[in-house]
């Protein structure tokens, strides 16, 4: 998340927005607890072993950790990265069943990657070569006829995890080149998962309504219709709003816009992603490390879409 441009460790205390964050960070979660109590309709017995109690303690590890290992940036923020790539690589290697060489392989290029994005960001966009011609040598030594299969998921997973991923070195980086706050990714912090919030409570007014009918592809996944998406907006928005007060010196009124509706739209992108996944090999969850939520894939995989989309908007709007 942060790279070469900043110590290796940071007290977190000296960031200029860190008890603004922080305060806006405990608020968040005192209403999701009443938004929770309103739809558990005030029935606290038993609330924190249901799937939404739970999903509520998991977010609330989730961020705290985030949040953590944003402010220390440096070689934590970089440690942070790596795991997460490793976790999700190791969740699709045993829904695909891949041959334990290309997950290996998968973890070296992850590790290439952290260090190329971080040190050598010049080189960066070479790292889809690198994967190609690893990948595919090793396929071609493997001498399996049906070998094509691991390589194309291997492939898609170098694209999608490793290298989506480590825009946040990269958003970490064009951040440092601004202020040293962090308020580029934290705002991804409050924003992605506000915005998965704002879809399920839309999804949940809209359930029984005409609309429900209108899915987006109910065959990936049969629960996600378009008026859902109108929560992610809000939630996008909602999450912005918040970060508004460090992100107003970057971006202006119809920027933050603009960034609030690609988030709420890459948000549905990346859940869908996921979804087509776990459709074709026909599982629930990518893994069970998460209580309410699953394995770690199904926790990023809105971050891996929306880092992207934000990194080269900002690029853009900061250009």
């Amino acid at each position: 998340m942060v790279g070469i441009r900043d110590a290796s460790f940071v007290n977190p205390l000296q960031n200029p927005i860190f008890y603004d964050v922080a305060w806006r960070f405990l608020w968040v979660f005192v209403a999701g607890f009443l938004l929770i109590l309103i739809l558990n309709k005030f029935r606290l017995k038993g609330l924190m072993q249901k799937e939404l109690g739970k999903r509520y303690l998991s977010w609330l590890v989730i961020g705290v950790l985030f949040m953590g290992f944003v402010f220390l940036g440096g070689l934590p923020a970089l440690i942070l990265s790596f795991v997460l790539m490793v976790l999700a690589i190791s969740e699709i290697g045993m829904m695909a069943k891949l041959p334990k060489i290309n997950v290996w392989a998968m973890y070296i290029l992850a590790a290439l990657s952290v260090i190329t994005a971080s040190y050598f960001e010049a080189k960066f966009y070479m790292l889809p070569i690198l994967y190609f011609t690893i990948l595919t040598t090793l396929t071609i030594r493997r001498n399996d006829k049906k070998g094509f299969f691991a390589l194309a998921v291997s492939l898609y997973t170098s694209i999608w995890i490793i290298f989506f991923l480590s825009h946040f070195i990269l958003l970490g980086h064009l951040n440092n080149s601004l202020d040293n706050t962090k308020a580029l990714l934290l705002m991804i912090g409050f924003a992605v998962p506000l915005a998965d919030v704002g879809a399920y409570v839309f999804g949940k007014l809209f359930s029984k309504s005409f609309l429900v009918k209108y899915k987006i592809a109910d065959k990936i996944s049969p629960h996600k219709i378009w008026a859902g998406m109108i929560g992610d907006f809000v939630g996008a928005g909602i999450g912005i709003w918040i970060m508004s007060f460090a992100l107003s010196s970057y971006f202006s009124f119809w920027q933050m816009f603009i960034l609030a509706i690609a988030i709420g739209i890459f948000s549905v992108v990346g859940d869908m992603n996921e979804s087509l996944l776990k459709r074709y090999f026909n599982v629930k969850d990518s893994g069970k490390l998460i209580p309410g939520h699953g394995g770690i894939l199904d926790r990023i995989d809105s971050v891996l879409r929306v880092v992207v989309v934000v990194y080269y908007l900002s690029v853009l709007f900061l250009g």
